[in-house]
């Protein structure tokens, strides 16, 4: 049996009822977490404009849309609800993949709505598709050399998640599921150019044509349930994989290591701060610097962030136009820090093109660290260290190595009740509405259908 075989033999054959108790509680989180960061960014004015595209396509309104009363195509509802939970990027991820759950809910609630799948099947079908990916992702692991010249396809395998989860709840059988992996392995990733993004990092159309993601991975499993056949071996050496991810030493025997044994889903971190995941240890260490020690920003003089090559190449953004430019650029969130500028408010219009935000962003440097690119490559950790020079002489410095939310330093229970509470307020849901959305979803496991945890997530007030 090959290695791609026996992965999809796993998460084929894999049962709620023999996950972990704590991988069942983080994968929950990961949920919440997910829908708060869709509530949040309902507000943003490029979801008005997806949403009233995806309406003029048309077709049968059948499946909710995070934050409003519109129903799409299951289809369409998915893409909205996966650019959505992304827009803000505000949602968790595995610092070696990226965003995974961002991709995976969204098409678990609007096929389980579909299905009338059971809490237990959401969950189930997630968590086993957070381990096929990260596997996957484990088994392409570049060389440091090509992976900051031409490695690009981090988030590669998120593709074959939304296979497993798909397959799952149509109840695929084993050959099925090998079927669709074969049909999605087909599909090669869009790819983003390295000089474009150094230059002026994501493109403003980058998450909006990300909700394309999704695609392969549905089409892959409806395909495979009505008989079509796919390559059950596409994961395996010399089938070509290692080539679409951009690997110089794709090894697929890590495809298999610790299945059923180590969940390695539990290292997915969560985000205090609405910003790439890249930049929180400096948005944590100026936020810090500038409570401990009462800083007035026209008191500073300059700024130093010092950080892994990756933030350095590709992060030193100023003056950003749009929202995602903001996530990426070091000099604004910073700025943000120090300004004290509510989070609410970081990508408002008005608060990125105001001239004090723009020309204080010009006060701040990033520089590579050589030790925490290191870091970076050998132990995926993102730490920073920013240094601030007062103009009354003083120096202030700080190195945050794990933000908060990260497992090393992770969220309480209170943390994800106040994000849950403040994306959903900030959007204008009522506080009834919210507390019953908090009791289903620390309940899911207990739920005999997704639908009423779907019919929570329309906002009332819209």
């Amino acid at each position: 049996m090959s290695e791609t075989e026996k992965l999809v033999g796993y998460v084929t054959n894999g049962r709620f009822e023999d996950l972990p108790a704590p991988v069942v509680a983080h994968a929950k989180k990961c949920i919440m977490d997910t829908i708060s960061c869709g509530l949040g960014g309902r507000k943003l004015r490029d979801m008005d404009i997806m949403i009233s595209a995806m309406k003029e396509i048309g077709n049968a309104p059948e499946s909710m849309v995070i934050g409003d009363t519109v129903r799409l195509p299951l289809m369409q509802a998915i893409q909205v609800n996966r650019v959505m939970t992304n827009m803000l990027d505000y949602d968790d991820d595995y610092m070696k993949v990226g965003h995974m759950t961002t991709v995976l809910v969204p098409v678990a609630l609007a096929m389980g709505e579909r299905l009338g799948s059971s809490g237990r099947e959401i969950i189930n079908s997630i968590v086993h598709a957070y381990e096929a990916i990260i596997r996957i992702r484990d088994a392409v692991e570049p060389s440091p050399a090509v992976y900051f010249t031409t490695f690009e396809q981090v988030d590669a395998a998120i593709h074959f998640g939304v296979t497993v989860v798909a397959g799952k709840l149509l109840g695929l059988s084993v050959d099925q599921m090998g079927d669709a992996f074969g049909l999605t392995g087909f599909v090669r990733a869009w790819r983003v150019t390295r000089p474009e993004r150094a230059k002026r990092g994501m493109p403003p159309w980058m998450k909006i044509t990300g909700g394309d993601i999704t695609i392969p991975g549905i089409h892959g499993a409806y395909l495979a349930k009505n008989g079509f056949p796919g390559d059950h071996q596409t994961l395996d050496a010399g089938r070509g994989y290692d080539i679409v991810a951009g690997s110089d030493r794709y090894d697929p025997a890590k495809l298999v290591t610790s299945l059923g044994k180590t969940y390695r889903m539990l290292r997915i971190g969560f985000k205090f701060y609405p910003a790439c995941r890249y930049t929180c240890s400096a948005i944590e260490a100026a936020d810090l610097l500038a409570a401990e020690h009462r800083i007035k920003a026209d008191d500073v003089e300059r700024v130093v962030v010092k950080g892994q090559r990756h933030l350095a190449k590709n992060f030193g953004i100023y003056e950003p136009d749009y929202v995602i430019q903001c996530q990426f650029s070091i000099p604004y969130v910073v700025t943000m820090a120090l300004l004290r500028e509510p989070r609410t408010s970081w990508y408002d219009e008005g608060t990125f093109r105001n001239p004090r935000v723009r020309a204080f962003q010009h006060r701040i440097t990033v520089e590579e660290d050589p030790i925490a690119t290191k870091k970076f490559h050998t132990e995926y950790t993102a730490g920073t260290t920013v240094e601030i020079a007062m103009k009354d002489g003083r120096r202030l410095t700080k190195q945050v190595e794990y933000p908060r939310g990260e497992p090393e330093n992770p969220f309480t229970e209170q943390d994800h009740l106040d994000k849950l509470n403040w994306m959903a307020s900030h959007l204008g849901m009522r506080q009834d509405r919210i507390g019953k959305l908090t009791e289903v979803l620390y309940g899911l496991e207990d739920l005999p259908d997704i639908t009423r945890l779907n019919r929570l997530l329309v906002h009332d007030g819209r």
